[in-house]
């Protein structure tokens, strides 16, 4: 699985009945190269500030984290993300929408959203649910994928899930 955040993982699935393979992801990280049919669409300039502003309840330098990306991105499958300097940035092209996040004069972080996905509020929430389960590695999560569904589930099939576009 790799996503246009940049976070990749591999998956060791089964076939069981019903047409459902289910497995875990793989403890070792590999990279592969991605076909042109799979890169992301281009991505327009990314501007900060841009929507409704409120403090973050994350910090975004988990973006900057291997991990902490591919996480991030089982929340927002479609979204491409940036840093630049002290600022995270996201954006689903799709969509057209933008979220961003800089540090607050008050401390913490404030983020910028616009456009009908709320993007930071679905990485906060996926980020959270894996910082509470004490940031585990892609191994402890697992995929099932159906013909008609895939998904990302934490800890085991009946955890936590994100639903992938399938």
């Amino acid at each position: 699985m790799c996503g246009w955040m940049g976070g990749v993982a591999f998956a060791h699935l089964t076939m069981g009945g019903n047409d459902i393979a289910q497995g875990r992801f793989l403890n070792e990280d590999l990279f592969f190269m991605t076909a042109r049919s799979h890169l992301p669409p281009p991505r327009p300039p990314m501007v900060s500030g841009l929507g409704e502003a409120r403090q973050s309840r994350i910090d975004p330098s988990i973006l900057q984290d291997e991990t902490g990306t591919w996480v991030a991105q089982l929340a927002v499958p479609q979204a491409q993300h940036s840093w630049s300097d002290d600022r995270a940035f996201l954006v689903d092209v799709g969509t057209g929408s933008r979220a961003s996040a800089k540090p607050s004069p008050d401390g913490g972080w404030v983020a910028y959203q616009s456009g009908p996905v709320r993007l930071w509020d679905a990485v906060e929430d996926v980020i959270l649910t894996w910082q509470e389960a004490g940031r585990p590695h892609q191994s402890e999560f697992g995929l099932t994928a159906t013909p008609d569904e895939q998904w990302v589930w934490l800890g085991d099939p009946s955890g936590p899930r994100w639903y992938l576009p399938a």
